[in-house]
């Protein structure tokens, strides 16, 4: 039976040892030529490799990665051999065997200079566990011939190391590096329980952790509602194909997707096949995370429509159950007359249920102003970001070269009827209900002891009642003051939140505190991150 290359690279050099490495390497590229070996093949190319990761429902795919012919130089592995599964391997298991299929398969590069990082592929068990593989520039011409997206293969003699630090397209602490000497085995026969596909989906919702943070590569799902024209953009010397598109999940959230290069190229022609009526659910694989509401394509992304897996079915079904079932659309002063909360309602929130922009109403009294660490801070006058860690005085860190001004940090205790919570009240909303700026009264400010206890004009706010519009900026809990709404315009309460007014907050027999001074620690000191 024929071997792999690699094996025969190993057959032929001994026969030479008293050789110089140089003529070695020489002789035996000169022997597998005639045996047409993947060292005679035509350099990889990295368009065609793109187009072959990448498919649609419409069962269209690059004629690379379509063929199921066997490649020559591999060997048919037997189902009595025995593997080592992907989530036992560790560092230094260079000598056992694996049984794997090449899930995905694309080219690593820097597409500023082309600079190329490696042949990248993303690797299934028959448990269903994943890891990514590489190999390296120089080996590349030993592999791309042999190494076929879909297929299931034997590898042995490779080498595991520690998960590189960016770009990674699954969570698994170990990478393998397959090598020259990497025995490569197609397997034939009882292939069908590996699966085809794995994907580690994130929720719309927390994309926001993941923000410019491409240590790991993120996975989407979504019902695709926009596609944009394909267009051409000049960046620098080059010329790259650009396609935008929006999806959307089943609770509405909408996400922004761009697609660079062929990956758009791909997506535009397809969906242009598909039609511009065509409900589609799509995944988009290896992303790039660009903010809370956008991600972007890199050398490692794919797309998938109407992909025949569990979640895609899952999703479309409860899709098909929303457009049988359309809620209407609920105006503006709909939405805010069904976010009353009370306090106790506010704590006990279902986090799944909202997210950073959503907002609620709740009356409440004011029972305290924390001042243990101050009530300004002194931050950027555009952005308000705190500059008292700035590199350099007198630049933002997020805008340039500012002035910076005193802006409020108000930690501010309240309660209703149903309990008490902390809210934070910054900047513009803080002057607002003060009455005066945070500037005007740091220049009345004579003592240090000043800066840590409160001012008459904020002291004059205990036992006052408000009706704020909270939010819940980081998902932990700790709400923000949105703004103070005009009660004269404020909504009734819907009928589900009727009971939340009901229970507004009693200022009478409020007492107003002493001064509080720096060291007072009874009240909940939260992280601002200022």
């Amino acid at each position: 039976m024929e071997r792999h290359p690699a094996e025969r690279q190993r057959s032929l050099v001994p026969e030479t040892p008293s050789l110089p490495p140089p003529f070695s390497l020489f002789l035996v590229h000169f022997l597998l030529q005639d045996q047409e070996s993947p060292l005679s093949s035509k350099p990889f190319q990295k368009k065609n490799l793109q187009q072959a990761s990448f498919f649609s429902a419409t069962g269209r795919r690059n004629p690379v990665t379509s063929t199921m012919t066997s490649v020559p130089e591999a060997k048919m592995g037997s189902a009595g051999d025995e593997f080592t599964p992907l989530s036992q391997l560790e560092y230094g298991m260079d000598k056992c065997k694996v049984r794997v299929r090449i899930s995905r398969l694309w080219e690593s590069f820097n597409p500023k200079d082309d600079t190329l990082f490696g042949l990248d592929c993303l690797l299934i068990d028959d448990q269903g566990k994943t890891m990514q593989a590489r190999v390296e520039p120089g080996d590349i011409e030993w592999f791309e011939d042999l190494l076929v997206e879909g297929k299931v293969y034997v590898l042995s003699d490779f080498h595991v190391d520690s998960q590189r630090d960016y770009y990674m397209s699954c969570s698994n602490e170990w990478t393998m590096y397959i090598r020259r000497q990497t025995v490569v085995t197609e397997m034939e026969g009882d292939i069908d329980s590996i699966p085809l596909h794995s994907f580690e989906f994130v929720k719309f919702k927390d994309l926001r952790y993941r923000c410019d943070d491409n240590s790991l590569l993120t996975d989407v799902l979504g019902h695709i509602v926009y596609v944009g024209e394909l267009e051409e953009v000049s960046k620098k010397s080059r010329v790259i194909e650009i396609c935008n598109a929006r999806i959307r999940d089943l609770r509405g959230r909408a996400l922004s997707v761009t697609l660079f290069g062929d990956v758009a190229s791909g997506f535009a022609e397809d969906m242009l096949e598909k039609g511009q009526d065509a409900s589609v659910v799509a995944v988009f694989a290896g992303m790039s995370v660009t903010s809370s509401s956008s991600v972007c394509s890199t050398t490692s992304s794919m797309y998938y429509l109407d992909l025949e897996i569990p979640e895609v079915q899952e999703f479309r079904a409860n899709l098909l159950i929303q457009q049988a079932n359309p809620v209407p659309e609920k105006t503006p002063a709909q939405k805010l007359a069904e976010s009353w909360r009370t306090i106790k309602q506010l704590k006990s929130l279902d986090r799944e249920e909202y997210d950073e922009d959503t907002m609620f109403l709740c009356r409440v009294s004011l029972i305290d102003v924390d001042c243990t660490n101050g009530w300004c801070y002194l931050g950027c006058d555009t952005c308000q970001k705190s500059m008292s860690r700035a590199p350099r005085k007198y630049r933002c860190a997020r805008c340039g070269p500012m002035m910076p001004v005193q802006w409020y940090k108000l930690k501010a205790k309240v309660q209703d009827a149903t309990g008490a919570m902390n809210l934070m009240i910054f900047c513009e909303v803080a002057e607002e209900l003060v009455g005066v700026s945070a500037e005007e009264l740091v220049n009345k400010i004579e003592d240090d002891d000043e800066w840590y206890s409160l001012p008459d004009e904020i002291e004059d706010l205990i036992g006052s009642t408000h009706t704020f519009e909270v939010f819940d900026k980081y998902m932990d809990g700790s709400f923000s003051v949105r703004s103070i709404m005009d009660d004269a315009s404020v909504p009734a309460p819907a009928a589900a939140a009727s009971q939340c007014k009901e229970e507004k907050a009693d200022p009478e027999g409020s007492q107003k505190p002493n001064k509080r001074l720096r060291g007072d620690d009874d009240l909940i000191n939260l992280d601002l991150g200022l």
